[in-house]
């Protein structure tokens, strides 16, 4: 992984994981299903970062599907 794509993605996961506690303390919900809530988004914001920059092959633009 590169540092400037961590960097990049670190102000986006924190403003997901800020989301889900706001909201579970506006509707009552526990500190402890409000952090696991946190947890997962942090997650799967991650891992749809981590697909996006390296989960693709990169292919030549003259490249022709067979």
């Amino acid at each position: 992984m590169q540092i400037s794509s961590i960097k990049k993605w670190l102000p986006i996961v924190g403003l997901a994981a800020l989301i889900p506690i706001i909201l579970s303390l506006v509707l009552g919900v526990p500190v402890i299903q409000a952090l696991v809530a946190s947890g997962l988004t942090v997650l799967l914001v991650l891992s749809g970062f981590f697909f996006k920059s390296f989960g693709r092959d990169r292919k030549p633009s003259d490249y022709q599907n067979p």
